[in-house]
């Protein structure tokens, strides 16, 4: 007889945001083989420790993650010194199918200038020991994260949504050491204007209440303007990390460079001259924004 299915996450769960319930089955592991050189996992594949440098740490799930299910993961270790700190999201890339040189040093840019990679980086102030990260995917191709069960933030959208997804998590800069959690289950979430979530047994197309595409009088931490620079989602519980440098804030796609270049032709301005030129070379460049295809990138200037 088959043995009973398993329990992996035993706890309650209290607190803001969507209702969440245990998931029954097989607790993600990192995938054994597909990770970068410097990853070292433990026994039983949940802890993904970065043994130098401060890159080379990108890893995935063995299995795919459903819509809603959230992975969890814990930051064991973090080491002040280094720039930036964990990066994460989704591919649709089989990670068993992946060679050892598909795997580049850096989750961003290398990977999400290819089509199939949506991830992005966790705020340095988040970023601490013993902090517990939860994100998932709906099925409107958005993905949301929370902080030790705190408010839901909107982190990503433009996630295809049709096929499998396999959780992407890259160990970088002050982030040494992660374990993945058992994970749970999100009830698919009301998004309300004021950026609330409500738990909703039916999953139909009113909960989609903000477009990435659509514009606001004031800016939001969940819609970016066309001309706006990108700044990292904000939950209202929460005070706006840093942002790097200048008040042009910080480059979407590596997170430490100023945002000095816009996108021709869709018009955002969202990346550094150095990535918005890697990005243009790349087969069928789109904007990170909008995904639109990119024709040309123009450097500006400031007085």
């Amino acid at each position: 007889p088959s043995p009973p299915a398993r329990m992996l996450a035993t706890r309650p769960c209290c607190g803001p945001g969507p209702e969440r319930r245990a998931v029954l089955g097989e607790a993600p592991r990192f995938h054994a083989q597909a990770k970068g050189k410097n990853v070292r996992l433990d026994g039983h594949s949940r802890r993904a420790t970065r043994r130098n440098s401060f890159c080379n740490g990108v890893t995935f799930t063995q299995r795919p993650i459903r819509l809603y299910e959230q992975v969890r993961l814990r930051l064991v270790a973090v080491r002040p010194g280094w720039s930036g700190a964990l990066r994460f999201g989704f591919t649709a890339h089989d990670p068993s199918l992946m060679s050892v040189q598909d795997i580049p040093k850096y989750a961003c840019p290398d990977l999400v200038t290819r089509p199939g990679y949506w991830a992005k980086a966790l705020p340095e102030n988040l970023a601490l020991r013993d902090t517990v990260l939860a994100y998932w995917a709906d099925r409107h191709g958005r993905v949301f994260y929370s902080v030790n069960d705190g408010e839901p933030v909107l982190f990503h959208c433009g996630v295809a949504v049709g096929g499998p997804l396999w959780a992407l998590i890259d160990v970088y800069g002050i982030t040494d050491e992660v374990q993945l959690l058992g994970t749970l289950q999100s009830s698919p979430a009301t998004t309300t204007p004021s950026g609330s979530f409500s738990g909703s047994q039916d999953d139909s197309d009113s909960d989609v209440t903000f477009s990435v595409n659509q514009s606001s009088s004031s800016e939001s931490s969940l819609v970016t303007a066309p001309s706006s620079p990108l700044s990292p989602p904000v939950s209202p519980g929460l005070s706006p990390p840093e942002l790097a440098g200048s008040r042009n804030g910080e480059c979407t796609v590596c997170f430490d460079g100023e945002v000095d270049t816009v996108i021709y032709t869709c018009g955002h301005m969202c990346l550094c001259h150095g990535c918005g030129l890697r990005l243009k070379r790349q087969p069928r460049a789109c904007c990170p924004i909008c995904r639109r295809p990119i024709k040309d990138v123009i450097k500006i200037y400031r007085p």
